[in-house]
């Protein structure tokens, strides 16, 4: 048996009290008178007798009730196999992820539920401990240790965060206090499944970690797992279709949720679904209005007790015109004029390459060589510059060019002349792959294509969009910063039909649109780090800042030609929009939501939570305070024995009490 505080046992010295006390009663002499004498000896040898039982009995009951006292006040215990508890610096992950604010198996909040374990580990420790309390935000104050008092008063303060954090990402951050010589680490999660992969997570056995799961009443939650367009061209008087795709996590039917569409505040569209357990539906809502510029929408419904992913943000950016140069050999007009000619649509501009202004590339969207010859490097310079600023280039090869110069081109190392010129027919797109998505209403693999006789190769692309019947690349998209497209015919009737088929407007639409960013994503995930937007104008040395309401917020970012790049600071984001605002002048709106991986609220069982980490590890059953409190107890400290030995105290003065009063 061991004492928590041996301090208090000076207190039995208290035991001679009563000694003394007793010592002194029984020297004291009582005078009685009698009448008759005859029965003094009687009386005198009985009533000493029972006197004396009754002070040794009275005595003892007070001496106990005095031990016992003192035994509660030093709290005896029995120790546990493992190290006593001890004053030091600890080390507690405690996840406010928003996925801990459905409810606990206690019938709180699971990040109450966790706040309330750390406030008991708290109370356990010894005054002087120091903790170092990490949360998905990786906020300063996880920086440093601090006081058993800071702590508490952190706890009161405490949000959810909207940071998704992966097990590696936790143990990663732990790891650099862990190299410092402390060695026991607290993790107190929801050990959500979509936390963790298939790596392990390691600790040296010389640290011990103790996992506090929080478990769920219900693993139930209906959440937007994406949103698309269906019409990827929101160019022009474009009438988008916007589909939803609403996911059910729960084991149980969700009968005719209704969902909301709301686009600049205003409600524009509802629908009714109902999604079986464990499974997705997709909802799709005709946008039929008039959009003009930057607009806000919002896709709500009402689910319970889950409800920060009820609503979900996104963005549609509509009308702007797309910027495209052709840069060519002839003065003639030419295919990609013809397809590109809607004023309505693209800024269009075609010049020779003896007559062109090359500070016009940097503005350009998209810039199309188109039939040149030879590639002087006063044009690759730029282009590569261009490039390399997330620029997008589309290259139609001359009737005879110059491979040698088209190889400076970044990107084309590898481009040679084609090595036949026989007529071939062009294979069926794959309509699985996403540049075709949505092109044609019916995917008919069996339709009609047009022929094309090759003046370049760029050898095998087993990702090329267009390709001919013999398996070589017609079109391809080759990713750099920015997108190059390379076609192997020249836009001309002796060499490729391509141009007069049906297939040919819609790819060069798509082909513009995705260089224009106008593929943009309705919707950013908070976690993500660089953002690209489009600069209608530049903006020289002047800042952009990130508004939302009062919130203001000044990320890193840098101009690569017509983009802006901004480094998000995820965490500092909350879901909603965020106005990109030069001055006073709003550039566009960006949407933030959080990650969908937080809104699947799986959990991993005990068994697999151990198997999830290598070392010295420890998973507790925190299903109540109790038994978290009896799991610590069990493990740091042992078998309390203080309320055991206030009960006998009170049984013993209540002996004494008795003793006085009955016992004659």
């Amino acid at each position: 048996m061991t004492f928590l505080y041996p301090g208090f046992l000076l207190g039995l010295l208290a035991l001679a009290i009563p000694v003394i006390i007793h010592l002194f009663n029984f020297r004291k002499t009582k005078k009685i008178y009698f009448s008759n004498t005859l029965f003094l000896k009687k009386v005198k040898e009985a009533s000493s007798s029972k006197l004396k039982l009754k002070h040794y009995l009275v005595l003892f009951s007070r001496l106990l009730f005095l031990f016992f006292l003192v035994m509660a006040f030093a709290q005896p215990f029995i120790p546990s196999e493992e190290n006593l508890i001890t004053s030091g610096k600890n080390i507690i992950y405690l996840d406010n992820s928003w996925s801990m604010s459905n409810n606990s198996d206690v019938d709180l909040a699971a990040l109450d539920a966790a706040g309330n374990y750390l406030q008991k580990l708290l109370e356990i420790y010894p005054e002087n401990t120091e903790y170092k309390v990490l949360t998905n935000d990786f906020e300063a104050f996880s920086n440093t240790y601090k006081s058993k008092t800071e702590v508490a008063d952190y706890l009161t303060e405490l949000r959810y965060s909207g940071s998704s954090r992966s097990a590696e990402d936790i143990a990663g951050r732990l790891q650099n206090d862990l190299d410092k010589g402390v060695g026991t680490v607290y993790w107190i999660s929801d050990f959500q499944r979509s936390m963790y992969n298939e790596h392990l997570i390691e600790f040296d056995s010389t640290v011990e970690v103790n996992g506090f799961p929080t478990y769920f009443n219900s693993y139930d939650n209906v959440y937007v797992d994406s949103v698309f367009l269906d019409n990827p061209f929101l160019i022009g008087d474009a009438k988008p279709k916007l589909s939803v795709v609403i996911r059910n996590n729960g084991l149980e039917e969700k009968d005719d949720m209704v969902v909301k569409v709301l686009l600049n505040d205003a409600e524009v569209a509802t629908g009714s679904v109902t999604i079986p357990g464990n499974d997705k539906k997709v909802l799709t809502f005709d946008l039929a209005f008039d959009l003009k510029g930057s607009n806000q929408g919002r896709i709500t419904f009402e689910e319970f007790p889950v409800t920060f992913d009820n609503d979900f943000y996104f963005a549609l950016d509509v009308g702007r015109k797309i910027n495209i140069l052709e840069i060519k050999e002839t003065d003639s007009k030419t295919p990609i004029e013809n397809v590109y000619g809607n004023a309505a649509l693209f800024n269009f501009q075609s010049f020779n390459s003896s007559n062109l202004d090359y500070g016009l590339i940097n503005s350009a969207d998209l810039v199309i060589l188109n039939g040149i010859t030879s590639l002087d490097a006063a044009l690759t310079v730029p282009l590569n510059d261009y490039m390399e600023r997330y620029g997008n280039l589309f290259i139609v090869p001359a009737y005879k060019p110059d491979v040698t110069t088209y190889r400076q081109i970044m990107g084309l190392q590898r481009l040679t002349d084609a090595d036949t010129t026989a007529l071939v027919p062009i294979a069926a797109p794959d309509f699985q792959n996403p540049f075709f998505q949505d092109v044609f209403e019916d995917n008919n693999p069996n339709m009609v294509m047009p022929a094309t006789t090759s003046t370049i190769s760029w050898g095998a692309d087993r990702t090329a969009l267009l390709r001919t019947r013999t398996g070589k690349p017609f079109l391809s998209e080759i990713r750099r910063n920015g997108k190059l497209f390379i076609i192997s015919a020249p836009l001309d009737i002796n060499f490729t039909t391509f141009q007069n088929h049906a297939l040919f407007v819609p790819v060069m639409y798509r082909i513009a649109v995705q260089s224009a960013k106008l593929e943009n994503n309705l919707y950013h995930v908070i976690d993500e780090e660089l953002i690209s937007i489009y600069l209608e104008e530049g903006i020289n040395d002047k800042v952009v800042k990130l508004v939302k309401d009062e919130e203001e917020l000044i990320p890193g970012q840098r101009v690569l030609g017509n983009r802006l790049l901004l480094e998000i600071p995820k965490y500092l984001l909350s879901a909603g929009f965020y106005d990109v605002k030069l001055e006073e002048q709003t550039l566009t709106s960006l949407a933030f939501n959080y990650s969908p991986l937080e809104s699947d609220l799986s959990q991993l069982e005990t068994p697999a939570i151990k198997e999830k980490f290598k070392g010295n590890v420890d998973i507790f059953d925190a299903s109540d305070m109790e038994a978290f409190e009896k799991a610590i107890q069990n493990k740091y400290i042992g078998v309390p024995l203080w309320k055991y030995a206030i009960l006998l105290a009170l049984v013993f003065f209540l002996a004494e009490a008795l003793l006085i009063r009955f016992l004659p």
